[in-house]
């Protein structure tokens, strides 16, 4: 999307932006005797509304009150619900018009009420044609609207919710008409097939001038809608890529030892001249050797036959350089010229291989003493050369590269994560990428196999057909995660997801009857449990056993930050001594309480092991426990006493919530991508944080590089973009120092400057580090 088209964008939606909340905030107050100060009209004067009227204007009331139970007062929380439900009608609007254009649903916004998937609604549901008929038109397409989203929220759920307050406090027609006059616009029209669409409008709600006047009023954001909202930056695609390129894409390169159609496709891929792909040590002690020579740890470079066993394994009797070979080792042999200039390193390591494998159970590989020299020297030059302290940079980029052998992996275990993800734009390209990850594993003859299901991909999927179709869903079940303190922008982020997987449905030919079910999209928002105490209180006396009360206690202690601190609050280790301490309470219980935590089908494996911790680990206790907790919270949320039901539903939602990013942080990952937030910390996170990163507490990308380079497992990789001034700052000795230099490495580095994202003033770097 160019620069032009992005202002046309961004005027459409500060101005979709001002209609409904205009329209939101009358509705609110002229028709539910709420104003925009949270004022709220006694019940006695509200008797003109209908027993269904009133029902909703208690849960609105309800809403309210959720959202002071967790901080704000009266007037920001009347505000915040007016924001919400205005946002989540523009993202449902433009979400209808995406899937229309695209064709995954008939015509529903691009013509209004003459739309013809309106038509065709009201034609099969006769009430709705009646009201059509009679000329309550405005009604009949607001019902045709909602069945649209109720059908929607099977799958895509969050921004469709049956419990969102947006499904009755529906704007008048002619404000839906005046937002789709602007969506609808000419100079829109090429943006609806772009995947990055719902990002920019996400960013272009909040208006520059909020930012502005939060920056001039506080240097540090006051809380966590303040961070929220000077931080959104949609990141160029560029740079998504390069990063992504560079992280995921080079993992899975490593994997396949060059051999990927990421190779070519990822065009910011950075790859060396002469790259060697070394060996598993397990196969031998040649690459340890090689690695260990080119680190100056040890004095003997390897000898031929070492050489011979560093490289990686491959088929070497059908490789098409087979004749190139063996004309050079007759020629070596026979004390003539071989121009071994020209090779590159890897070439040599092969040929090395293949001689080794071809004479491995004969006393021919003797017979090429000169050749096996000749060759070894000349891969011993290039290492030497490489080690010189004085050789240019120029000359070090031209030397062999030695790879670290990286052994392969299903894809189901890769995990990636983005723990500010914003509208989701570093996921989207992550699974771009996947696509042709997956592809390439059925393909792969020597594909290892899942842990979970001790099966290749090929066997837990033998139908080609039926394996692409199953695809979207694996990757967004098990590779893609996504954390944001912005409860709009992990809708947005699932949006965009599902839409991607739509578009894989569509290039596979499935019509939208025929798509799997795509409900799993691992996207939470980092925020406090909910902040009632009377139903916290309430829930609790209805836990069995009564020790998983105090456990959900002290985590909703614990997640009281999780709004502010977003990613940064360390909950895993939070409430590790918690945990410990319930399992031990646990363990040392009578056996007639087991089966009350633990299903039936596990209360022999438990119940072997309850005087003892043999086979129960804190990490499976925690499963357990979490599973009962979300058991109750669903039953818990389906009760309604004293008209408490829409209470008790907005308590269990926010609680599932907060498991889920629990969940999330307790996980490792391959790779981790971001474009965190700069500056300061909101004004309630700064003493955590100060106490929990004080190494890098000076600012928050720094605190975010240290928390997710500690999540990585070994050899994982980091990629972000961030201002630069932590490469030479003095400040940041620390971050250098301590983190970039000795938990992990950095492979890239890019110097942007000014300019890069969009309208925010920071010169910028994207890098991507290693863990060690």
């Amino acid at each position: 999307m160019d620069a032009s088209t992005r202002n046309t964008l961004r005027n459409a939606v500060t101005g979709c932006r001002k209609i409904l909340e205009t329209a939101i905030s009358e509705l609110l107050e002229g028709r539910y005797g709420i104003d925009k100060k949270g004022t709220i009209t006694p019940n006695e004067r509200m008797e003109h509304l209908s027993a269904e009227d009133k029902r909703f204007r208690n849960d609105l009331i309800a809403h309210l009150e959720h959202i002071q139970a967790s901080g704000y007062s009266k007037k920001e929380a009347a505000g915040q619900l007016v924001r919400e439900v205005a946002f989540t009608h523009l993202n449902r609007l433009c979400a209808y018009k995406i899937l229309e254009t695209r064709g995954h649903i008939r015509e529903s916004v691009s013509r209004g009420i003459r739309s013809n998937g309106f038509l065709r609604y009201c034609a099969e549901h006769p009430e709705d044609e009646q009201l059509y008929s009679s000329g309550k038109q405005d009604a009949a397409y607001r019902h045709y609207l909602g069945w649209l989203g109720a059908s929607l929220n099977e799958e895509i759920g969050v921004l469709f919710s049956p419990t969102d307050p947006a499904n009755r406090l529906f704007p008048p027609q002619r404000t839906i008409d005046a937002v789709m006059e602007e969506l609808n616009a000419e100079s829109l029209a090429e943006i609806w097939e772009s995947d990055e669409t719902v990002g920019w409008i996400y960013q272009y709600f909040t208006p520059k001038e909020l930012r502005d006047k939060a920056r001039k009023e506080s240097q540090a954001p006051r809380n966590s809608y303040e961070l929220a909202f000077r931080n959104q930056f949609f990141t160029p695609r560029y740079v998504v890529q390069f990063l992504t390129d560079n992280t995921l894409g080079r993992t899975w390169y490593e994997m396949c030892q060059g051999k990927t159609a990421l190779a070519e496709r990822c065009e910011f891929l950075v790859r060396y001249p002469d790259e060697v792909f070394l060996g598993d040590t397990e196969d031998g002690k040649g690459a340890e050797m090689l690695q260990g020579f080119s680190n100056g740890e040890r004095t003997v470079f390897p000898s031929a036959w070492d050489l011979a066993w560093s490289g990686r394994r491959f088929d070497w009797s059908h490789d098409p350089r087979l004749g190139m070979w063996e004309d050079a080792v007759t020629a070596l042999d026979a004390g003539g010229e071989v121009d071994l200039a020209s090779w590159k390193t890897q070439d040599i390591l092969d040929c090395l291989y293949a001689m080794a494998n071809a004479n491995r159970f004969s006393d021919s590989w003797d017979e090429h003493g000169r050749a096996t020299t000749a060759l070894a020297a000349e891969v011993e030059h290039r290492i030497r050369a490489g080690m010189d302290p004085d050789a240019s940079q120029e000359t070090l980029l031209r030397l062999p590269q030695l790879v670290s052998f990286r052994a392969k992996k299903d894809p189901r275990e890769i995990r990636v994560l983005d723990p500010a993800c914003g509208s989701g734009h570093f996921l989207l390209y992550c699974y771009d990428l996947l696509e042709t990850i997956y592809r390439e594993a059925w393909e792969d003859e020597q594909a290892p196999v899942w842990p979970v299901s001790g099966k290749t991909l090929r066997e837990d999927y033998p139908d080609r057909d039926a394996f692409l179709a199953e695809v979207p869903g694996l990757i967004l079940r098990h590779n893609l995660h996504g954390i944001d303190i912005d409860l709009r922008a992990t809708q947005i982020a699932s949006l965009a997801l599902w839409l991607r997987a739509q578009r894989s449905f569509q290039d596979i030919g499935l019509d939208h009857e025929q798509n799997p079910r795509i409900t799993k999209a691992n996207i939470v928002c980092a925020e406090p449990m909910p902040g009632e105490e009377d139903m916290l209180n309430d829930f609790m006396q209805g836990l069995n056993p009564p020790l998983l009360g105090a456990l959900v206690r002290e985590i909703f202690e614990r997640m009281k930050l999780a709004g502010e601190a977003g990613s940064l609050l360390k909950i895993e280790a939070e409430i590790q001594d918690t945990v410990t301490k319930a399992k031990q309470q646990w363990l040392i219980r009578p056996k007639d309480e087991q089966t009350t935590l633990f299903p039936a089908e596990k209360k022999q494996e438990w119940q072997t092991g309850l005087y003892s911790f043999k086979g129960i680990t804190d990490a499976s206790f925690w499963d357990m426990a979490e599973q009962k907790v979300l058991e109750a919270l669903r039953a818990y949320a389906k009760q309604a006493f004293n008209g408490a039901g829409y209470r008790r539903k907005l308590f269990a939602e926010d609680a599932e919530r907060g498991f889920a990013f629990i969940e999330l942080c307790q996980k490792q990952y391959d790779v981790v991508l971001m474009n965190p937030p700069f500056g300061a910390a909101s004004t309630p996170s700064k003493k955590y944080i100060d106490s929990t990163y004080p190494r890098t507490k000076n600012d928050v990308y720094a605190a975010f590089v240290e928390r997710w380079v500690g999540k990585l497992i070994p050899r994982g990789r980091l990629g972000a973009i961030t201002s630069r001034t932590g490469f030479f700052l003095s400040s940041f000795q620390k971050w250098r120092e301590e983190v970039l230099l000795k938990e992990c490495r950095p492979v890239v580095v890019a110097d942007l400057g000014y300019g890069v994202l969009d309208t925010a003033m920071v010169e910028t770097a994207a890098y991507c580090l290693e863990a060690l």
